[in-house]
């Protein structure tokens, strides 16, 4: 079970990302008016940080079981990797092969992770 928290974590990290340039792109976070009225007109940014704090439960129940050391690595690269596709494919941004041979050894490592664990 702990496996799926993780994915869910990762996953959910991977949208809030994704509102927060969402976010950015509809003119970021305009410091006119009060603190509320900023929020109110804002939804992206409200969904991104709903998005992280849910993404912050399920991972504290994923390392329940599951070992930092294995668990942070595998969040953060699947994260990147998530956020690199979407990037990709809906936001319309270019990567070159460096970056496609960097994404390669990212997912090369995560399966290293997982496979020698103890």
């Amino acid at each position: 079970m702990s496996i799926l928290y993780l994915i869910i974590a990762f996953i959910l990290n991977s949208a809030g990302s994704v509102m927060f340039k969402v976010a950015a792109n509809r003119g970021g976070f305009v410091l006119q008016g009060s603190f509320f009225s900023i929020l109110s007109n804002n939804f992206p940014f409200i969904l991104g940080c709903f998005l992280f704090a849910t993404n912050a439960v399920f991972f504290v129940l994923a390392l329940r079981t599951l070992p930092l050391s294995i668990a942070n690595p595998v969040m953060l690269i699947m994260s990147f990797i998530i956020v690199s596709i979407i990037s990709i494919l809906l936001l319309n941004e270019r990567i070159n092969s460096f970056q496609l041979i960097g994404y390669a050894l990212l997912i090369l490592g995560v399966i290293i992770i997982f496979y020698f664990q103890k």
